[in-house]
């Protein structure tokens, strides 16, 4: 137990650093945009860097919260799904065909949409990943048996019955170059922070594989 809380206190310690470390960069990045668009304001490239700074200071502050019990502030579920979406569909390959299926009534549940963010662009790239950049990705958000569930259903690789098991063991990572931490952190934020749930609703090996996140109404 007291070698878990140190290695819990040496996590959080090197995340609030690593935000600290971002911010120095970041914040001269910012002043360097605002001199470009003197030059010129209606430029869509800059208008693009402006939205990856924001990126980049939302990711700062999920690194700064992690070790601290988060506030769940935000209620419009729709418009947090929206907003991930439309900024992922301009930065995935454009060989994905990424579309969103969601409610026309607003979906109120209480959340944090810092972490869900992290959690929906984790889904994401796991799809993209499994589909080598080609592919259908899916994002439908919908009510069932009281609960609001959030399916990513892709057409990619799949899974067989052993990696699914395994899937969201921290370590775990059927790619060369993972760390095995994304999925187990995804469940981490969904159980322990927003009392919900997160698993592999179908999986099948060259068929693809469907993530889905279950809330409860508020």
């Amino acid at each position: 137990t007291m070698k878990r809380k140190d290695e819990g206190f040496l996590w959080a310690g090197l995340a609030k650093e690593t935000a600290h470390q971002i911010g120095t960069p970041l914040s001269s990045m910012i002043g360097w945009v605002e001199v470009m668009k003197m030059d010129n304001p209606k430029s869509m490239g800059i208008s693009e860097i402006e939205k990856d700074i924001v990126r980049l200071k939302t990711i700062s502050e999920r690194f700064s919260k992690i070790g601290s019990v988060p506030e769940l502030n935000d209620y419009n579920l729709n418009e947090t799904i929206q907003q991930n979406y439309d900024y992922l569909k301009t930065r995935i390959s454009t060989k994905v065909n990424f579309t969103l299926n969601i409610a026309t009534q607003e979906i109120l549940v209480p959340h944090n949409r810092i972490l869900l963010s992290w959690v929906i662009e984790n889904l994401v790239k796991n799809a993209v990943d499994a589909m080598k950049g080609s592919g259908n990705l899916e994002i439908s958000v919908y009510e069932k048996n009281k609960n609001i569930l959030l399916d990513f259903k892709d057409n990619g690789c799949g899974m067989t019955k052993k990696q699914a098991r395994n899937a969201f063991k921290p370590g775990y990572s059927t790619k060369k170059r993972g760390w095995g931490l994304g999925l187990s952190l995804a469940k981490r934020v969904i159980q322990e922070y927003h009392n919900g749930d997160i698993k592999i609703a179908q999986t099948e090996v060259d068929k693809g594989t469907t993530f889905r996140i279950v809330m409860k109404f508020s």
